[in-house]
């Protein structure tokens, strides 16, 4: 169940809304709804609002393949001003760790969180959104076994040499490539977030924030495949180019569009 919807009484008659973190400690079946196949597009989608007595929360995870998860999260004011958002794609496995993460990040006085190291974005890779498939680990694993390096794999395999080392240490080939995390910044003093509505958005791109059905993304794809821009896209879905770049590599799209989407942070 979406969180704003239940709560839980305590023994001493005080209630609490049912967050994340309820829902996992008192249901254990919720833990796995981000990991369990599905046959269909709806139960690979989860959903859960939060409502305070100033923010409002929600939170779209949306499966995708070899378990990886979307995750987008949108923060209001109780009048629908909308304070932060965040959109990106994780392994499902990372979740629980991740969430403790920002659990933890510490807050100024100020009720700002403290500026920290940011990564630059991944190289781009020359095989654009193209995901690694068996067939590609396969071939990953054994010509490191034979003694390739980074770099004639990445040429071969038409991808980035970053893109290869690390995911040769995700399949526990290298040690941890320490070299590719950048150094410490030094920090800057945060910007004010910028108010701004999702009825102002809408002004721009009509269906910025609604959920995509599965005969918009077929449309999408056919029309990537026929060699529409990202800004034709964005105009024709009525949905910002981030959007629609996002979808595209969800979808394993093809088409010039799908290969710019990769600029997004694919």
């Amino acid at each position: 169940m979406e969180a704003s919807q239940t709560s839980y009484r305590l023994d001493d008659g005080e209630s609490f809304a049912a967050t994340w973190h309820v829902h996992e400690l008192l249901s254990p079946a919720y833990q796995h709804a981000l990991t369990a196949p599905a046959a269909s597009r709806d139960a690979t989608t989860v959903r859960l609002e939060i409502d305070t007595s100033r923010r409002r929360y929600s939170l779209q995870a949306d499966l995708l393949a070899e378990g990886r998860a979307e995750i987008t999260v949108v923060v209001c004011t109780s009048d629908g001003v909308i304070r932060g958002e965040l959109t990106g794609e994780v392994d499902t496995c990372d979740l629980a760790e991740i969430g403790r993460l920002i659990a933890s990040t510490p807050v100024t006085p100020g009720g700002q969180a403290t500026p920290s190291v940011t990564s630059p974005p991944p190289a781009k890779a020359t095989r654009h959104g193209q995901g690694w498939g068996p067939e590609a680990l396969a071939h990953l694993k054994e010509h490191h076994r034979a003694g390739m390096s980074p770099e004639q794999l990445a040429e071969e395999l038409g991808r980035s040499e970053k893109s290869i080392r690390w995911k040769l240490y995700d399949l526990k080939l290298i040690p941890f490539p320490g070299d590719l995390v950048p150094g410490p910044r030094t920090p800057v003093e945060p910007e004010a977030p910028k108010a701004y509505s999702v009825e102002a958005k809408r002004q721009l791109h009509p269906n910025a924030y609604k959920p995509w059905d599965p005969e918009d993304e077929k449309r999408l794809a056919e029309r990537c495949a026929q060699g529409a821009s990202l800004s034709e896209l964005s105009q024709e879905f009525g949905r910002n180019e981030g959007a629609i770049a996002s979808r595209l590599l969800k979808i394993q799209a093809k088409g010039p569009a799908a290969d710019d989407a990769w600029e997004y942070g694919g």
